[in-house]
């Protein structure tokens, strides 16, 4: 996941969010619900990540 794919998921919520707030479709607020939840995920899973980088930064693997 990069930082431009993320980017992009903002720009979908927000689209939706637009929607939702023209329209008040149960539809939309489900599908924006699953949205939100997706990002979030996904952005724990990075959180997670670069902590994960820093631990193995700190505590190098020896070779040998």
């Amino acid at each position: 996941m990069t930082d431009e794919h993320m980017e992009e998921l903002e720009r979908r919520i927000d689209n939706m969010m637009q929607r939702y707030e023209l329209y008040r479709r149960p539809q939309d607020k489900m599908v924006l619900e699953c949205m939100l939840k997706d990002y979030e995920a996904k952005q724990n899973l990075m959180i997670q990540n670069e902590k994960s980088k820093e631990i193995q930064g700190a505590f190098p693997l020896s070779q040998g």
